[in-house]
């Protein structure tokens, strides 16, 4: 396997790559399948035929129709295609016959599940898992959170959980994150520098709608992810009941994002100006509109594509400090940070009154993001990445 670079670019021979997921890339309703999307994209432009196998795939046919147009040899394991055309295969003669020089896959579990069989059929293939977040922290915090989804101390099962994952990670050649955070976090786990940080992108064109043009708060969340309807939750229980009746008549709260459950819709009925939007095709026209964003999320880990989308859009936003891990960002800066409900109802406030700082935190978070997380920056983050990941296989 050979990578090669000349005057600062990368460029690598023609190799072949499989990604493997739990789903087809729905980089349109969630933010984890968006970055599966991506590096399905920067692995093409870096010049590698890439094959794509999803777990499961039944009722996603037209993620699997965009990906076959752009040239990926799309498969489901355990579901056939709604169109009456099986796409069922044995993974294990696709890997065997595949003659893959690099497999992807997402999430920890999906590699503990096949990684075995990689080894034993394919000990050539460079085995990389991509964490998208680091789940045993994300479990940590739910469980200790102060918030009624607490259970109050960490189980057996978490336990069980935590070394399965790091288990896995252990057992690939690399890891990737989306912060240096967890890189390190995962490096200090397991004792060597197997994990790379490669951020999260995004190319949100920035608002030209001025102060006085905007209307209306957003919340934009994936609602099969635990951590945005506990963030919905409270949002409505704690947070809505403190800010002025006026300033939510004049900016209605639009909850935007896919599957909402019947958690998110109960607690949002009492509220008349807070409206349930659910899926939209693109997030953009929202961000693009409203006043500000709203992240009070309570747990989770990795980085947040919700803040990063805002900011890129010229869209301030009030945060909890979970919000805005793994960004380089700072309070009153790039964004308003608030850990108690008070504090986060004073800072809508603070918004919506002071035109001088949401424009400055307008420009200053849209630059920060342009900057960090752009397609062009985190491409070449990620193929610096496996370069050096291909080169550290190589030495061995």
């Amino acid at each position: 396997m050979t990578a090669s670079s000349s005057n600062g670019s990368h460029s690598f021979a023609e190799k072949r790559a499989l990604i493997c997921a739990p789903r087809l890339p729905e980089f349109d309703r969630e933010g984890g399948s968006r970055r599966t999307y991506h590096l399905i994209e920067f692995l093409q432009s870096a010049g590698w035929s890439v094959s794509f196998a999803a777990e499961h795939g039944t009722g996603s046919e037209r993620y699997a129709q965009v990906l076959q147009q752009k040239g990926v040899a799309t498969y489901a394991l355990y579901a056939s295609w709604m169109n009456g055309e099986s796409s069922v295969i044995d993974i294990e003669p696709l890997i065997r016959d595949g003659r893959f020089d690099l497999i992807v896959f997402a999430f920890w579990n999906c590699a503990e599940t096949y990684l075995p069989l990689v080894r034993a059929i394919s000990p050539g293939s460079l085995v990389v898992i991509d964490s998208i977040d680091v789940h045993f922290l994300r479990q940590s915090r739910r469980v200790f959170t102060p918030a009624k989804n607490g259970d109050g101390a960490l189980d057996d099962r978490y336990a069980h959980e935590m070394m399965r994952e790091l288990n896995a990670y252990a057992a690939a050649d690399a890891v990737l994150t989306v912060s240096e955070k967890e890189a390190g976090l995962i490096n200090d786990f397991i004792g060597r520098s197997i994990a790379y940080a490669v951020p999260d992108a995004e190319d949100v064109a920035a608002s030209t709608a001025t102060f006085a043009d905007r209307k209306g708060m957003l919340f934009v969340g994936n609602f099969r992810h635990p951590p945005n309807v506990q963030a919905v939750e409270y949002l409505c229980e704690a947070i809505l009941p403190k800010v002025p009746s006026p300033l939510l008549e004049e900016h209605p709260l639009y909850i935007v994002g896919n599957e909402p459950t019947d958690s998110v819709r109960r607690h949002c009925r009492p509220w008349k100006n807070v409206k349930v939007v659910g899926w939209v095709p693109s997030v953009v026209p929202y961000l693009h509109h409203v006043r500000f964003s709203l992240i009070p999320l309570l747990y989770g880990a990795g980085t947040k594509r919700k803040l990063m989308q805002s900011l890129m859009a010229g869209t301030p936003a009030v945060s909890t400090s979970i919000g805005i891990e793994g960004f380089d960002i700072r309070h009153n800066e790039h964004v308003l940070v608030a850990d108690t409900p008070e504090e986060f109802a004073d800072n809508i406030v603070r918004l919506h009154n002071d035109a001088p700082l949401w424009a400055h935190i307008a420009q200053q978070g849209r630059a920060w993001a342009s900057k960090a997380h752009s397609r062009e920056v985190v491409y070449d983050r990620f193929t610096s990445a496996l370069d050096r990941i291909i080169g550290n296989q190589l030495a061995q």
